[in-house]
């Protein structure tokens, strides 16, 4: 259901701008508007996109219904599903900005951005050496949402079709904060993503015995989770085919339970927007 997906992206971003607020002073992020430059469709620009003191051309254009990024001599194609209607663009919006993500591996970062009408969000961050792409990554269902250039580190806000998909078929639609790190011309996906505030609150009931262990190792049972009982999502864990998430019971007590191919919590009691 799109209107309810709609709505929960909105009181989301109201939340994380509240609490920016609040903890603003406390933190090195920096959100996703700072930027060095935003791109402007037909326009060249110059910037040393790797650190050697050459400036490197860049021009972020479009071809009937494609809409593609050049650098120096290397072109890439950002979407075909680029319409525009009575001055208004319908289909696939696209945004480029050029970023300093990680300021201690000396080289830039282009990202963009693009934004479906049924919500389905991309990120795809690119580095460029010379006339080489040497980094080209997309996050699909997310949209960059803040960074830290003291170490790379990126935080999107993502849902079900993203790089967590494989849940959706546990515990159907949710909605976390993936971070994954820059550093130079490698990114490492975080292994651990927490879900956002409604996701915490929202109340799941078991759909069978769930037994709960004390880490991911799921070597000692911490508590189980008897089926028809309460428990509330705080982090998804993936490492390779290891899966967990990270459960509140009703007691309070944290816990790690497997992620396999069947729905962990009933139906009814799980969240739902598509």
């Amino acid at each position: 259901m799109k209107i309810l997906k709609k709505a929960s992206i909105f009181l989301l971003t109201i939340t994380m701008i509240i609490g920016s607020i609040f903890v603003g002073n406390k933190t090195n992020s920096y959100a996703a508007t700072s930027y060095k430059q935003q791109l402007v469709m037909g326009k060249i620009y110059k910037y040393d996109l790797d650190g050697d003191g050459d400036k490197d051309i860049i021009k972020f254009y479009k071809s009937g219904h494609n809409v593609y990024l050049k650098v120096n001599k290397v072109t890439k194609k950002l979407t075909s599903d680029y319409y525009i209607d009575d001055g208004s663009v319908i289909g696939t919006d696209c945004k480029v900005r050029i970023y300093d993500l990680n300021k201690k591996d000396k080289s830039l970062d282009i990202v963009s951005m693009l934004f479906s009408e049924d919500n389905y969000d991309v990120v795809r961050i690119l580095k460029f050496k010379n006339n080489t792409c040497k980094l080209d990554k997309s996050y699909y269902d997310a949209t960059l949402k803040s960074y830290d250039p003291n170490n790379g580190m990126i935080t999107m806000e993502e849902y079900e079709l993203g790089r967590y998909s494989s849940f959706e078929k546990a515990i159907q639609c949710f909605c976390i904060y993936d971070k994954v790190r820059v550093n130079g011309y490698k990114i490492y996906n975080q292994y651990t993503a927490n879900t956002v505030k409604f996701n915490k609150e929202h109340k799941y009931i078991a759909a069978k015995n769930l037994t709960a262990y004390t880490n991911t190792n799921g070597a000692k049972k911490a508590f189980t989770i008897k089926k028809g009982g309460k428990a509330y999502i705080h982090a998804l864990y993936q490492n390779g085919s290891k899966k967990y998430i990270k459960v509140k019971n009703a007691s309070g007590k944290y816990g790690y339970v497997k992620v396999g191919s069947s729905m962990l919590f009933t139906r009814n009691s799980c969240l739902g927007w598509r």
